[in-house]
């Protein structure tokens, strides 16, 4: 039977449960639970500061020790931040700087929090994006990759193309190629050998992709 989870981990969730069922009850929103603001269509503009002021503070507020609570506890809180009305808030900047948080992020964790830029960047942004895009030790880059593409931009395109060679982001790299507009052209040479690669997902992105590639 797998543990359930820690005391620690119950009691940092609780606090963050607490402030956003308060704010949510003055509000008149029906949140009670972080859970709940993941994946919603309902807005909760009273939340966003609530939520910018956790994820800053987080460490001095919980108990928490164990680097899988506290990454699951980040993550939770990215994601609540993946929200229309926290655009044009504080919430970018902060959100740039927390591939660097100690302990660092997993693969996991870190792409709930490149998700969360996905949505949340701004064309003001794309120097850091595209910095954080090429930093292969962040193993959830993914979305940053697939938000370069989004830019239009041929810089961003040549930033992915070349992350291609990272097994981590291999077979979304290549599936985010498809969305850039115009197809680019060249680029049959480069995916052609992924055909074979011992990875099925990348096998069937760059066969789905070289379907689409002028």
């Amino acid at each position: 039977m797998m543990p359930g989870p820690s005391e620690q981990r119950l009691a940092a969730f609780a606090l963050v449960n607490a402030d956003i069922a308060a704010v949510s009850e003055r509000a008149g929103y029906e949140f009670r639970r972080l859970v709940e603001l993941i994946n919603t269509q309902k807005r909760y503009p009273a939340l966003v500061p609530v939520l910018i002021e956790w994820v800053k503070t987080v460490d001095e507020r919980t108990s928490l020790t164990d680097p899988r609570d506290l990454g699951d506890l980040r993550e939770s809180l990215y994601r609540a931040l993946t929200t229309l009305d926290a655009l044009g808030t504080e919430a970018v900047p902060l959100l740039l700087t927390q591939y660097k948080v100690d302990p660092l992020l997993s693969d996991f964790n870190s792409y709930g929090l490149s998700n969360a830029l996905l949505y949340l960047a701004m064309p003001s942004n794309f120097d850091d994006i595209a910095r954080l895009a090429q930093d292969r030790s962040i193993g959830g880059r993914s979305p940053l990759l697939d938000w370069l593409i989004q830019q239009g931009r041929e810089d961003g395109l040549q930033i992915v193309v070349r992350e291609i060679e990272d097994p981590k982001v291999r077979p979304l790299a290549i599936k985010h190629l498809r969305k850039f507009r115009p197809l680019p052209t060249g680029l049959r040479p480069v995916i052609e050998p992924y055909l074979d690669d011992p990875d099925s997902e990348v096998r069937k992105q760059a066969k789905l992709t070289l379907k689409k590639l002028p």
